[in-house]
Parts: C-alpha cells; sequence; structure tokens
C-alpha cells in the first residue's frame, strides 16, 4: 500500500494481516467488513466474497489454519463490547491499541464519546493515517471515526532510559490521564517481538501508569514477562493470574493455545 499523496511504504505484515482479516470476514467466520474496503481496491479480487465463497472454501486447508486468529478476534471483540457495556453511562472512553497495524475496531466500534488511540512504529501508523484518511473521503467525510494515531517504538519503552509510553500520549496526543475516565488497553500479538526489557516495562507502564484503566485484554506471548510455557501444574491459567496478581490486577477470563505459548486475557 502506497498512497500516492504521501508515498507512504506499507509493512507487508500488516498488510497480510488484513487480507487475511477480510478473508475471514468473507467466510462469515469474524466480523469485520472494514478490512475489506481498507484494502487498496487491485488487492481485493482474491479475498472478496466470490473467492471466499469459491476458491478458498474448496481449499479450506490453509483457511483452517487460521482458526487461532478467528478465536483472538472473537475474544478481543467479546472484552470490548463488555468494556463499552460496563461504562455506558460514561460522557468519554477511551481505548489505548498497542501495536495497532491496520486494527479495524476504530471503524467497527466507533460511537459518540469513544475516542481510539493507535500506537504503532511511525511508518505503520502514518500509513493506517493515510488509509483512514481515503476510506472516509470514499464516504463522504463520513467513517474515520474517533481515533489518534501514535507512532512509538515500542521497544523504545524500559530498560531505565526508555520512553514512557503513557506521558507521551497524555503531552503529545490528548489521553486523559483522569482516573474517572474509563479505558481500556488492547495488546494482540504485540509482546512476542518486543525486546524482553521493553515488554516488562510496557506491562508495568500499562497496569501501573494508567488509573483509569477498568480493563485490559492481551492475545499474546507473555513469556517475556515472565509467564512462560511449561509442565501441566500449575496451568497456564494459574501461572498467568499469579502474575496478573503481582502486579495488582485481577483475572477476568482467560484461554490459552499451544500449552500456553499464546494466553488470551481479560483482566482488571
Amino acid at each position: 500500500f502506497e498512497p500516492k499523496e504521501s508515498r507512504l511504504r506499507d509493512s507487508s505484515k500488516n498488510l497480510r494481516v488484513l487480507w487475511t482479516r477480510a478473508l475471514l470476514s468473507n467466510l462469515g467466520k469474524i466480523e469485520d467488513d472494514a478490512a475489506y474496503a481498507l484494502l487498496p481496491r487491485f488487492t481485493r479480487l482474491l479475498v472478496g466474497r466470490f473467492a471466499a465463497g469459491t476458491l478458498w472454501r474448496a481449499w479450506s486447508a490453509p483457511v483452517d489454519a487460521l482458526d487461532w486468529i478467528v478465536d483472538r478476534t472473537v475474544f478481543i471483540d467479546g472484552q470490548l463490547r463488555r468494556f463499552l457495556e460496563e461504562t455506558e453511562g460514561a460522557g468519554r472512553r477511551q481505548v489505548i491499541v498497542l501495536g495497532a497495524g491496520y486494527d479495524t475496531r476504530s471503524l467497527r466500534f466507533r460511537r459518540e464519546g469513544l475516542t481510539f488511540f493507535e500506537v504503532d512504529l511511525p511508518d505503520v501508523a502514518a500509513a493506517k493515517e493515510a488509509m483512514l484518511r481515503r476510506y472516509s473521503e470514499t464516504r463522504g467525510g463520513d467513517g474515520d471515526g474517533a481515533v489518534v494515531h501514535m507512532g512509538f517504538d515500542l521497544n523504545d519503552v524500559g530498560g531505565g532510559g526508555g520512553e514512557s509510553l503513557v506521558e507521551s500520549l497524555v503531552a503529545d496526543r490528548g489521553l486523559d490521564p483522569d482516573p474517572s475516565v474509563p479505558t481500556m488497553v488492547i495488546c494482540e500479538a504485540v509482546l512476542f517481538y518486543l525486546r524482553p526489557e521493553a515488554a516488562r516495562g510496557l506491562a508495568e507502564e500499562m497496569f501501573h501508569g494508567l488509573p483509569g484503566a477498568a480493563r485490559f485484554c492481551l492475545t499474546d506471548s507473555l513469556a517475556k514477562v515472565g509467564v512462560a510455557p511449561g509442565p501441566p501444574v500449575p496451568s497456564p491459567r494459574e501461572r498467568c493470574e499469579e502474575w496478573l496478581g503481582g502486579e495488582g490486577r485481577t483475572l477476568l477470563e482467560h484461554d490459552s493455545i499451544w500449552g500456553g505459548a499464546i494466553h488470551f486475557v481479560a483482566a482488571k
């Protein structure tokens, strides 16, 4: 994806994720029409409804291998819906999406008083902003929702002299630190890519630097924060619960796949 107006180079990983989500949506496995709409037009053919209903239904093995993406999408969407239901009376709410890439939740869940803060590498954040601008223009200016983009390398968090993501969001992007403003944090397949000290520093910031945080949702490897796969006892849930307890947080819901290599976590 390279918008002519900005000549931004796309991360192929993020574009592959968007293609995958568009395909899964057109197969009826997830609800994400926005993924298809965000794709550059010339790339849509192979993941459109016709291809989904013919080529991909006949060639099911690659699609079946994506079930874990379906599961994590359903889990995160469910947690976001619960956060919105539980905080419905609040005049203002905030959702921080770490390593947002081309995440579509700011479009799928947009509503009055809700602001998404999407954090990713500067090039990715700039490309996403251009994509949403194009998406909005094709809909007569309606469609970008309340979303704030933050170019930030999460590997710069932690390690003693590391940068503070929360402070940067507050100072540079208008995140409201008021504890009365309900805030949710989403971390989807991010920690795996970070240095161990950055992963630990990011977790510490999220758990202790956001007094208004009402819900955390992680679908990620937790090995770098000390919750490594291991023997059946203690279970992945018990190891995760112990980690969260040490951070002063409570586990709400949990699942894991691949022997605890990936955790699906809801906490408060």
